[in-house]
């Protein structure tokens, strides 16, 4: 057994003996755990008995746990605390643990953003009910119609709109959900958490391609959880929603659902058809199977790469194998915090917009970066003239609770002042600094697949966070593009200007198009 050679960057630190002798020797621990705690966005991960250049050693179980026990104190120093421990014994009387520590902050939970994709009766939404709720399913879609916001998802049973469900851990790794009288309710689960995984789940069916996009691209999400079914395998909407996440660079976990209904020969198939599928250019990522506890930490550890696709397997009616994945996405850790982002201005890019009685006009938006306060001074646009309106931040809520500030990675709902709810709409955004639109930009994109040739004035719909826009190829580098081809192209929004940057990824699509790109120049 052996791991990676340790990062000096990242949340993760081995360390071989941790003792208390030397007072200055614990203060620089404790400083070395706020860098760690800083890098995983609230959360570290230590690993006893190893080496730096990843060598398991192993200590002696008294050694092992009196290195634990300090390292709980020292994470007491920096306000932190031991929420998840594994003590494994790696060769006859020598030890190694595994310890998940959390940082507490004021109100706000770790956060954790899960997209769950798949294709329509995947059990996307049973499998979001199962972890959520605590229960298990009858097999005849209780849990679904549980967890489903309309009437029309009940009925079909595929879900068209953006879900967003909370699953929160408290420090003992327990989800907190399944002890409250509604597990459902955001503000409860946020006050009783110390980390939220927020799972957001998205349409399965074609139909609902441009929702699902709106949900990958527009809410900060830091994973993709892909769910397959036994019964269908990895259709071709799953292998979509596959590449698109892939080539987005998400970092993914598959989980393949309904294994009661058949043997195992069905299930490995599957994996089979998801590992040759992974080995496709463009795409390019191997299969871990993760069977037990024992695989949780390195199925992490390779997350990390963008290369390894963890793959679990459940029962939303027998639970088999739920426990494993509950640990998994406690484990789970937050996005890095990219610290070039701190001192630039705040963006918010909104997508829903109301009118609340009593307190005016609120707007939901996912915070791209920096830090939104109460009382800031803010600009919201751009108009269908590309201009900005300056309000003012009355009240903030992160998951129904009130807070004074929220950061990147965070979705919250604003009460502005200053404008009214006709005035906006999904796409704007929210900023300190006056912004500037723009209605042209030139994008270097790869086109996923066309059915014939795109040529200069074809006209796609783009996809950049809330942003959905019809877009026209007014320039073309190359004179005509198909199923392959990368191209550099002068694109123009044909009924307003945006609010887009350099560097950022967008989607584009019409019928059964799909293609990427990222935006290289903003043209006057």
């Amino acid at each position: 057994m052996r791991y990676p050679k340790e990062n000096e960057i990242g949340k993760i630190e081995y360390k071989l003996l941790i003792n208390s002798k030397d007072e200055n020797r614990l203060q620089s621990l404790a400083t070395q755990m706020k860098y760690r705690l800083e890098e995983g966005g609230g959360e570290a991960f230590y690993v006893i008995g190893v080496s730096d250049d990843g060598d398991v050693l192993g200590l002696s179980k008294e050694d092992l746990e009196s290195s634990i026990e300090i390292l709980d104190k020292i994470a007491s120093a920096v306000n932190a605390k031991v929420v998840h421990k594994r003590i494994v014994e790696v060769k006859k009387g020598r030890y190694i643990g595994e310890v998940l520590i959390r940082l507490f902050k004021d109100k706000i939970p770790v956060q954790v953003n899960v997209a769950v994709m798949g294709h329509v009766n995947a059990g996307k939404s049973t499998l979001t009910g199962a972890l959520v709720l605590g229960k298990l399913d009858d097999g005849n879609g209780t849990l679904r119609a549980m967890v489903a916001r309309h009437v029309h998802e009940v009925l079909t049973g595929r879900t068209s709109s953006i879900t967003l469900r909370l699953l929160g851990f408290n420090d003992k790794g327990t989800i907190v959900n399944w002890n409250l009288r509604d597990p459902l309710d955001e503000a409860e689960i946020t006050l009783k958490s110390t980390k939220i995984v927020r799972l957001i789940d998205l349409g399965g069916h074609e139909r609902y391609l441009r929702t699902t996009l709106k949900g990958l691209l527009g809410y900060e999400v830091d994973y993709v959880m892909l769910v397959v079914g036994t019964d269908d395998g990895l259709s071709a909407m799953g292998k979509e929603h596959l590449a698109i996440a892939s080539i987005l660079k998400f970092p993914v976990f598959i989980v393949i659902t309904k294994i009661d209904k058949y043997d195992e020969k069905r299930v490995q198939d599957i994996v089979n058809d998801i590992r040759n599928v992974l080995k496709i250019p463009g795409i390019n990522r191997l299969v871990m199977e993760v069977e037990s506890d024992e695989d949780l930490l390195n199925a992490i550890l390779a997350m990390k790469s963008k290369r390894v696709v963890p793959i679990f397997k459940v029962s939303n009616v027998t639970g088999k194998g739920l426990d494993i994945l509950s640990k998994f996405l406690n484990m789970l850790p937050p996005k890095p915090k990219v610290t070039s982002d701190d001192n630039q201005p705040p963006l918010v890019y909104i997508d829903e917009i109301y009118n609340v009685s009593g307190v005016g006009t609120v707007v939901l938006g996912s915070v791209i970066r920096g830090n939104v306060k109460i009382n800031d001074s803010c600009y919201i646009g751009p108009t269908k003239l590309g201009e900005f309106k300056l309000v003012k931040i009355k009240s903030i809520q992160l998951n129904r609770v009130f807070v004074d500030s929220v950061n990147a990675g965070s979705i919250a709902t604003f009460a502005v002042q200053g404008v009214d709810k006709e005035n906006l709409r999904k796409g704007m955004v929210l900023t300190v600094e006056k912004p500037k639109s723009y209605k042209k930009f030139k994008a270097r994109i790869v086109v996923l697949h066309h059915p014939t040739t795109i040529k200069e004035g074809y006209v796609a719909t783009l996809h950049l966070y809330t942003i959905r826009q019809a877009v026209k190829f007014r320039e073309i580098s190359s004179r005509y593009l198909r199923t392959g081809d990368t191209a550099e192209v002068v694109m123009e929004f044909l009924y307003r200007p945006e609010y887009i940057e350099k560097g950022q990824i967008f989607v584009f699509r019409e019928g059964r198009t799909r293609g990427l790109g990222i935006v290289t120049e903003l043209l006057e």
